[in-house]
């Protein structure tokens, strides 16, 4: 499982908050998270390889890709963000697997006008 947040601070709540769950080395479900941040649902999703589009108030995802191999994990989705969500905002990555947990990491940034 590996989940992007893109918000202020580490906070699910009114944020673009996506988790992936990988079902084979190119393919999985993408879930976008509602804008309460319960990432238990309701929660809208897509499969990846894909064209389907989620959104909340924050932002929306339209198609995608993804691939692997080994320890390694891209996933290629290009997000729009609501004006609504203009600002500086921190992208903040973690992944899990059966055995190990990464935690939240903070691996770049981005101005929303």
């Amino acid at each position: 499982m590996a989940n992007v947040l893109i918000n202020s601070a580490i906070d699910g709540r009114r944020a673009c908050y996506i988790a992936f769950a990988p079902s084979g080395a190119g393919a999985g479900a993408l879930f976008l998270v509602d804008d309460a941040g319960d990432a238990g649902g309701p929660y809208s999703g897509t499969t990846l390889p894909g064209t389907g589009t989620v959104s909340n108030s924050q932002c929306s995802i339209t198609g995608g890709s993804v691939s692997g191999a080994g320890n390694t994990l891209t996933l290629t989705v290009p997000i729009t963000f609501t004006q609504s969500f203009a600002g500086d905002q921190v992208f903040f990555l973690a992944a899990r697997s059966n055995t190990a947990n990464s935690n939240w990491q903070a691996v770049g940034s981005v101005t929303i006008p």
